[in-house]
């Protein structure tokens, strides 16, 4: 996942929260802040793992957006 973002150098990820969702907890939500080398932070990601209920197919997707709420990668696999 995290070959799949545009992080600066210095710039790393912070775990903030995590939660799951659907009937059968079939999605796995985690959030994150990304810090840079002071300390601040200059935006997030939110990673999605979903497992379908029928055919155990298996769906990921990661949003990376700066603190304006603008979007910077959207990528699904």
């Amino acid at each position: 996942m995290k070959s799949r973002l545009k992080l600066k150098d210095g710039e790393e990820l912070k775990r903030i929260s995590s939660r799951t969702k659907g009937f059968m907890e079939e999605t796995d939500i985690i959030e994150y802040h990304i810090v840079n080398s002071a300390g601040e932070v200059v935006g997030t990601v939110t990673h999605t793992d979903h497992t379908a209920v029928r055919g155990f197919k298996r769906t990921q997707t990661v949003e990376q957006k700066d603190l304006a709420g603008n979007t910077i990668v959207s990528d699904s696999w």
